[in-house]
């Protein structure tokens, strides 16, 4: 990332020189994130592991630092730079051949300048540069963080209550059992109200997750009504967390159970003569007794496979229609398509299944609605946020699809807005998709 466009020409003309050079170009660019190099105008939205970030502007020969720094200089400039700091996950590392002393604020109102030199600051002495005033500090209040602690600590749990040293605390953060240096869960309660409500139910949690946090949410009125039950949800989840050190999406991911069908070859005629409905019907239950939620599509396919029929048209069709509706089975329409089941296990979509070994799903259409949308929200537990066509290769590469078709990749797009439509994912206006 470069102040300016003169700059990021330059270095882009050299490194490209440099990468034919060494024959790198291939490592640099084709990956799921490839290298990029923009200026402070164009950087937003992007983000890396790891961030260059070139000052470029310093002093001249006589020592002399100009107070001008492009468009930080201008109206809005401290939200350009603001914007380019914070683009990197992991670390940044600042080229730059002036230090903060040099830039004299005395000399300029400018706020951008002035958040050029704390940003230089910051990078040169760290985190001890980072104070408040003495008239920012405030009384601390308790909340229900101090509750859920006490009641952690009866399973052998220790926490710290109210944690953090801004606005915004960490109602009840768990220590690791096996490193007391860490954390391994934060437990965040109902955000105070002085805050905006995407910035105490995204903003926040999305901090939490970048920072390599485990977050889970608690609402007061769910602890008030039933604390045992809400406790004993944190505890469960603290265990997974802390057994053989699985993340708490570990626990999404199951083998897809298949139905066990006797196999034969028949003809169309033994399915429209109407002698074995009892027979197929027994088929029909079976399946879906084994491999709910499953579309009628799906499940014909199933059926008429195992009796050797691999091509059906229409009357194939509706006479295994006619038998799936006197079963009366419980059923869903989930992203325009109907599903059927008896249990509603999958309801809350939070696990999906991956077939070991030989694929039995071989089409777009043979995945579930409630699969894609539990391992879109694995995939974000982990990822905090993709953009969409982040989010299609990851659920291909999940399901070991070979290749991402535009049906499945439409399909996906569909369970998606699905989600959004019900309020488990959160669109934002560059096409990022995130948990609520």
């Amino acid at each position: 990332v470069t102040f300016s466009t003169a700059q990021q020409d330059y270095i882009e003309r050299r490194l490209s020189d440099a990468l034919v050079r060494n024959k790198l170009e291939d490592a640099a660019y084709e990956r799921e994130e490839p290298l990029f190099i923009k200026n402070l105008e164009n950087v937003q939205g992007d983000e890396r592991d790891v961030i260059l970030f070139s000052v470029c502007y310093g002093p001249d020969r006589t020592g002399k630092v100009s107070l001008n720094f492009g468009p930080l200089n201008q109206v809005g400039g401290w939200r350009r730079l603001n914007v380019a700091v914070s683009r990197a996950r992991e670390e940044m590392v600042v080229f730059s051949s002036m230090t903060s002393a040099m830039i004299n604020l005395s000399k300029t109102n400018s706020k951008g300048v002035a958040g050029l030199k704390a940003f230089l600051e910051f990078a040169e002495k760290g985190k001890t540069t980072l104070a408040i005033n003495s008239s920012e500090l405030k009384a601390s209040r308790s909340g229900i963080g101090k509750y859920i602690a006490k009641e952690l600590k009866t399973y052998g749990y220790e926490c710290r209550y109210d944690l953090g040293v801004s606005d915004f605390k960490i109602d009840c953060a768990v220590i690791d059992p096996k490193n007391r240096h860490n954390f391994v869960l934060a437990v965040l309660c109902d955000g105070k109200s002085d805050f905006s409500v995407k910035d105490r139910n995204v903003m926040q949690v999305q901090t939490l997750k970048r920072c390599n946090w485990n977050v889970t949410r608690l609402y007061a009125i769910n602890f008030f009504n039933n604390p045992k039950r809400e406790i004993k949800k944190i505890k469960e989840l603290l265990d997974r967390i802390c057994s053989g050190g699985k993340s708490a999406s570990s626990g999404f991911k199951r083998a897809y159970r298949a139905a066990k069908l006797e196999e034969k070859t028949v003809d169309a005629q033994y399915v429209l003569g109407g002698e074995n409905d009892a027979e197929i019907t027994r088929m029909i239950k079976a399946v879906v007794a084994a491999e709910e939620p499953i579309s009628a599509r799906f499940l014909i396919k199933r059926v008429l496979s195992a009796l050797g029929i691999f091509k059906f048209g229409v009357k194939l069709e509706n006479k295994l229609n006619s038998l799936i509706e006197k079963c009366a089975f419980r059923s869903e329409i989930v992203a325009g398509v109907q599903y059927f089941f008896r249990t509603d296990k999958f309801s809350s979509f939070d696990r999906y299944r991956v077939e070991e070994g030989a694929q039995l799903r071989t089409q777009d259409t043979d995945y579930s609605a409630y699969d894609v949308i539990s391992a879109i929200r694995s995939i974000l537990l982990s990822k905090v946020s993709l953009y969409c066509d982040e989010l299609l290769v990851c659920v291909q590469r999940e399901f070991k699809v070979h290749r991402l078709s535009d049906k499945f990749a439409s399909f996906i797009s569909s369970c998606v807005d699905w989600g959004v439509q019900k309020g488990i994912f959160i669109r934002s206006v560059s096409d990022k998709i995130s948990l609520v």
